[in-house]
């Protein structure tokens, strides 16, 4: 038995001192034909992917923040007032914008002299049962286009009636020489103070029947004349002898004019510039022309650019397909358009 348990423990001190292997070769070993890391294909997808969502969620958040108007939808929508006409912006002759005084006029068969003649349709349905028509053309801010729009609204109201367009802009009058009157021509405060008579101050347009009577002589104070009864004199009388009388007053925002003038009115037509006019600044001043007691006919939106609204917004695209397209021209001259009646 001793005997046998020491032949066992001889064996087990011999297998202990034999090396085994602890590693065998499974399969051969060969380069991998791409780097591991980094996985530029899982990346470029992921960087993709996260690109289109942080576009995406700037382009919202810069909508968000833009409070301007750009579509007539959103003036609609943000003014709650219906939109009479949108006007789009003319092309550029050289480095200046072209004047846009006289397209009605000049190029009656543009897109812009077909958006007047939306206006003018929309005006005569608002106030078809009015035997007297005085329109008061206002906006928020200078440069938003209402004294260019009451020009051509006139031109328009000239083919249908007999209409007047008066300045009562006697801060900053343009219309003298937009209509390319003589230097010092008389005009509206030289009416009301009684200086000059009515011929002296109407001014007809040539080819035209539109009568204008310019700002005149400025005043050192344009709000008196306005607040004064001969003022309201002088409107009644014209109101007589004119069919349709169209005013272009200073901006609401900058001066009270606007206020003082809007009772007299058979409505107001409020000019919105597309994508400059802040629609808060714009609901701001049109509440302030109702507390005077003024009628809202509608808004203008002014200068809107249809082929961008059309690629953003997919508007306006019909007026390029329905014989306008190429509709204006570069060429916006024109002869001496007024004298003195």
């Amino acid at each position: 038995m001793y005997e046998m348990f020491l032949k066992r423990g001889k064996e087990t001190s011999l297998n202990s001192d034999l090396q085994s292997p602890v590693a065998r070769i499974v399969d051969s070993a060969t380069p991998p034909g791409s780097p591991a890391k980094p996985k530029k294909a899982q990346i470029t997808l992921i960087a993709l992917v996260l690109g289109l969502f942080l576009g995406a969620l700037a382009s919202l958040l810069i909508d968000r923040l833009d409070n301007t108007l750009k579509t007539s939808e959103d003036a609609e929508l943000k003014l709650r007032q219906p939109v009479l006409t949108t006007l789009p912006v003319l092309p550029k002759e050289g480095s200046s914008r072209v004047s846009s005084s006289h397209t009605f006029q000049e190029k009656p068969d543009s897109v812009y002299s077909e958006s007047i003649r939306t206006a003018r349709s929309g005006v005569l349905l608002s106030a078809i049962d009015l035997p007297n028509r005085i329109l008061l053309v206002t906006s928020s801010l200078p440069g938003e286009g209402k004294t260019t729009f009451s020009i051509n609204l006139g031109l328009a109201h000239a083919h249908t009636a007999k209409p007047l367009l008066i300045e009562c802009d006697m801060r900053r009058p343009t219309i003298a020489r937009s209509m390319d009157l003589e230097p010092g021509a008389k005009g509206l405060s030289d009416l009301v103070a009684g200086t000059s008579t009515v011929e002296e101050c109407v001014h007809r347009v040539s080819g035209s029947t539109l009568a204008v009577i310019p700002a005149g002589t400025i005043p050192p104070n344009p709000l008196e004349l306005l607040i004064s009864n001969r003022f309201k004199e002088t409107m009644d009388a014209l109101a007589k002898q004119f069919e349709i009388i169209v005013i272009d007053s200073p901006p609401v925002e900058l001066v009270s004019d606007a206020q003082v003038i809007a009772p007299y009115a058979t409505g107001v037509i409020f000019v919105v510039k597309a994508a400059e006019t802040p629609h808060k600044l714009a609901s701001k001043a049109i509440n302030r022309i109702k507390r005077s007691g003024g009628e809202i006919l509608g808004v203008v939106l002014n200068m809107l650019d249809f082929q961008k609204a059309h690629k953003y917004y997919g508007e306006y695209s019909g007026y390029s397909h329905y014989g306008y397209k190429g509709g204006y021209s570069t060429t916006y001259g024109g002869e001496a358009r007024a004298k003195t009646a």
